[in-house]
């Protein structure tokens, strides 16, 4: 975990992470005050999740041309120059917001390709015994800057403006690219097989299906994606306002809340991965049961500051729980195999979650919400299921 690789490799997607936060916020600001409407606002999650979703979907056929270094470097380049001209676009005052939609979309494509190939780049570059100590690393690294730069954007676009924080976010793209470059090579497969391109854009999904260990790992990925559409802003701002009856402060203080769980349980798997590592099929389903427990209480609570306790817990186990599935999958694929099992769990979740997420929006319509959460601790319980038959796999 200390080689120049490694430290390249986290250093760079933390700039480039920092830089996506800032992007998005400044086209938050830009598209709200071309528009002064909320349903163009709520559009830019929209197109960034549904172009994602596609750039997961094609991401095999990359894969299989591409070098991981160049693809990582290239996407990060080709960030760079489609911001470029977004910002030339703001100079000449175009005032057509679908065109800078259309370019968060083509931006937000090129993006989907880094987590896959960054995650699939970690076995490479730590011993094996070392993966949960540098999957809770990268978890802590990308959970603090998720946490900081939302903040530190909303100061940044006070101070500076539109235009000059997208100018910030060109140079972060720019300086993640760089270290991008210097990775070390991770030589391609010699065997080549000759298919045909929708043969190898399922090819994620046949090396699922053939290792049976990964196909309970996708299970609980799927029901999670599901079950996690509560958690999202919009419906827990419902929640403080109808079941806890506080103000905005609140709402702001339940994320919160939850991303410091987030941070914190990932510190703790970085400083303690060899216990973490050593007892990883005892956590697994220990964290599915406390996540569905503080969800349910969860749901019927009317006591803010348990709120704030409850998020806090949710955010730790949640998070114990990612990073010991990362590195059961790790260690379960093979390396050479692993961008395009990432790219298939990828369009899974970010496909789920888009459907889930406007489900829970109907739902919300008929249902008190205390169902709704009710209903999302009930999906999480049965995540033992798939937990169950994940670990007999691993007796096996």
């Amino acid at each position: 975990m200390h080689s120049n690789a490694f430290r390249n490799l986290w250093f760079g997607q933390a700039l480039a992470n920092m830089g996506d936060v800032f992007y998005i916020v400044g086209l938050i600001s830009l598209v709200y005050n071309l528009t002064g409407s909320a349903v163009y606002m709520t559009a830019v999650p929209l197109v960034i999740t549904f172009s994602r979703f596609i750039s997961s979907m094609a991401a095999p056929l990359l894969l299989n041309r591409f070098q991981m270094r160049s693809l990582i470097a290239y996407s990060q380049m080709g960030k760079t120059f489609f911001l470029c001209t977004f910002l030339l676009v703001m100079v000449v005052n175009m005032g057509n917001v679908w065109v800078y939609l259309g370019c968060a979309g083509i931006i937000s494509f090129l993006d989907g390709w880094a987590l896959p190939a960054r995650n699939s780049y970690v076995p490479y570059l730590v011993k094996r015994e070392e993966l949960m100590g540098a999957n809770g690393f990268l978890s802590t690294v990308d959970q603090t800057i998720q946490f900081s730069s939302w903040a530190l954007g909303g100061i940044l676009l006070a101070l500076l403006n539109e235009t000059n924080l997208f100018i910030a976010v060109i140079v972060l793209f720019l300086a993640s690219t760089f270290f991008m470059l210097k990775l070390p090579v991770i030589p391609m497969t010699t065997l080549e097989v000759r298919k045909v391109w929708w043969q190898q854009l399922g090819e994620g999904w046949s090396e699922v299906k053939r290792r049976k260990g990964l196909v309970p790992v996708f299970w609980i990925y799927g029901l999670e994606s599901i079950s996690g559409t509560v958690w999202i802003a919009a419906v827990l701002y419902l929640y403080v306002d109808l079941k806890l009856e506080r103000g905005e402060e609140w709402w702001g203080f339940i994320n919160s809340s939850f991303f410091i769980g987030l941070v914190l349980a990932s510190y703790a798997i970085f400083k303690l991965h060899t216990i973490f590592s050593n007892h990883r099929d005892k956590w697994l389903p220990v964290c599915m049961l406390i996540t569905s427990a503080v969800t349910i209480i969860f749901a019927w609570n009317k006591i803010a500051f348990l709120a704030l306790v409850l998020s806090f817990l949710f955010g730790v186990f949640d998070q114990i729980k990612n990073v010991v599935l990362q590195t059961y999958l790790q260690e379960t694929a093979p390396p050479q195999e692993l961008g395009k099992i990432y790219a298939a769990q990828g369009a899974l979740t970010t496909l789920l979650f888009g459907l889930s997420s406007v489900g829970v929006g109907l739902l919300l319509e008929v249902l008190h919400i205390s169902v709704i959460f009710s209903l999302s601790a009930l999906l999480l319980l049965s995540t033992l299921i798939p937990v169950r038959v994940m670990q007999k796999n691993i007796k096996a």
